[in-house]
């Protein structure tokens, strides 16, 4: 395995569990012809391999996945990136949302795009024992600061009880 590629970095952040995706961008919709109109939707930085699906927001269905080409791919910094293209046979309105799921945060990113209205943020679900582990990992950092702080207190002490002890005799 030569250095650089994404399988070293692969297994290099082996223990890396579960990284968020950004918030998918949906590009504008454009007509390579007159039947049909194409969206891309992007995001970057995730782990593990998203799930990507295309949902119709005028009724909450899933569009049906033969619609839709994605690429799925390790960056360099041993993240995903996915780019999904999904082509659709126009309509006068169309109202349509991109989701990249996350399975091992249990979170869904999903952003809209509408005709008229492209790229709008519609929701963020996040798993709420996550919020509680970054909640706890958090204290325990602190912990461990704190700790470390108190040590070197400790050690500041002695060093000057010694210097002091020196400099009077």
């Amino acid at each position: 395995m030569r250095l650089g590629s994404p399988g070293l970095f692969l297994l290099l952040f082996s223990s890396l569990r579960a990284a968020n995706f950004s918030v998918p961008v949906v590009s504008t919709p454009h007509s390579p012809s007159q039947d049909e109109l194409t969206f891309t939707c992007t995001s970057i930085n995730g782990y593990p391999r998203p799930n990507v699906y295309w949902i119709n927001k005028t009724d909450n269905s899933l569009l049906d996945q033969a619609l839709q080409n994605d690429t799925v791919f390790l960056n360099t910094r041993g993240l995903y990136d996915v780019v999904s293209v999904l082509r659709i046979a126009r309509t006068p309105s169309v109202n349509i949302g991109c989701c990249i799921e996350n399975v091992l945060l249990r979170q869904n990113l999903t952003v809209g795009s509408q005709t008229g209205h492209i790229g709008e943020r519609d929701k963020i679900t996040e798993n709420p024992v996550g919020t509680l582990e970054k909640t706890e990992v958090t204290w325990s950092v602190l912990a461990v600061l704190c700790l470390l702080v108190a040590v070197a207190v400790a050690i500041g002490w002695v060093c000057r009880d010694r210097w002091l002890r020196r400099s009077y005799a």
